[in-house]
């Protein structure tokens, strides 16, 4: 399994911590938050409306926690 901890761009707080703790632990990937806007910026290309809320979802953990954790099958 693959994790990836997608940390808002607004805490670097968080993203140093995630960082140095998961450091040399291959699973797990450390990113920044890019986006460039805020929820008008979501990508328009959203499959079945199952994904849309679920797309929905992440981001609004991500303003609420400062970070997402994501979890992908190898």
């Amino acid at each position: 399994m693959r994790i990836f901890i997608v940390v808002a761009k607004t805490r670097p707080d968080l993203f140093q911590y995630f960082t140095t703790a998961f450091a040399g632990v291959a699973s797990v990937e450390v990113i920044l938050d890019r986006r460039l806007g805020g929820d008008d910026q979501i990508a328009s290309h959203v499959g079945p409306a199952g994904e849309r809320r679920l797309a929905r979802d992440i981001y609004d953990e991500l303003e609420q926690r400062g970070f997402v954790i994501v979890r992908l099958p190898v």
